[in-house]
């Protein structure tokens, strides 16, 4: 064998073209958390920004909904006011609810239907009725408008989108009718913050040891 190839065959610190083989880092545990320490930073952000965009979008459709509301009432308010009352009427309302969102009598309400006339903003306040009333069956598919308003927003408060609407507060009757916020404790909150309290009842219903229904008085703590 010459002496050429003895050397080729004999393996070397570097071959030619070859570069020397690379050790990797054992990874160690402080590694890992520092990795998972960075993806519940990064999802951290991921939450708040997605959080903040649905609050944009919330605001942004709400002011839709009332911009939607104000232009059905200008496009009714050009209506004859008796037709807008016998409209009312027979989806239902009473001229005791229609006197009632209006802030005026019963007696004044039935003079409109015979043809009296009524100041400019309270046409426009049965305009709104009427609008509301559009918007809820048409885009909500609310088929008892009427019915609906006239029901507690909450069971364990007296309150209901009759009254909400003579409150001047058709922006949070348009929340409910579209679940949003959808959850009527969250409109009670905004109407009347202390309603909780306000008409908290001292009787409670509870299971009796025969398994039937009971009364008894809520504990002071509670």
């Amino acid at each position: 064998m010459s002496t050429v190839s003895r050397i080729e065959d004999e393996p070397t610190g570097a071959s030619v073209g070859h570069a020397p083989p690379r050790l990797e880092r054992t990874r160690t545990i402080q590694d890992v958390v520092d990795d998972i320490g960075f993806l519940r930073n990064h999802s951290e952000l991921l939450v708040n920004d997605s959080r903040n965009l649905h609050e944009s979008i919330g605001r942004m459709h709400s002011d839709s909904l009332e911009e939607e509301l104000r232009s059905t009432t200008v496009r009714h308010a050009r209506e004859r006011l008796p037709a807008l009352l016998d409209r009312l009427s027979t989806l239902g309302f009473s001229w005791r609810d229609i006197a009632w969102i209006c802030g005026v009598s019963v007696p004044a309400v039935r003079k409109w239907r015979q043809g009296e006339s009524a100041t400019g903003e309270n046409r426009q306040r049965v305009a709104r009725v009427v609008a509301l009333c559009e918007i809820a069956a048409e885009r909500y598919h609310i088929a008892d408008v009427a019915g609906w308003l006239e029901t507690p927003v909450h069971p364990e408060a007296p309150i209901s989108g009759l009254d909400l609407m003579a409150s001047e507060r058709f922006d949070l009757v348009l929340a409910l009718a579209c679940e949003q916020p959808g959850d009527p404790e969250q409109v009670l909150d905004e109407f009347e913050p202390d309603w909780r309290v306000r008409y908290r009842s001292d009787v409670e219903v509870f299971t009796a040891a025969d398994g039937r229904p009971g009364l008894r008085l809520t504990s002071p703590d509670n």
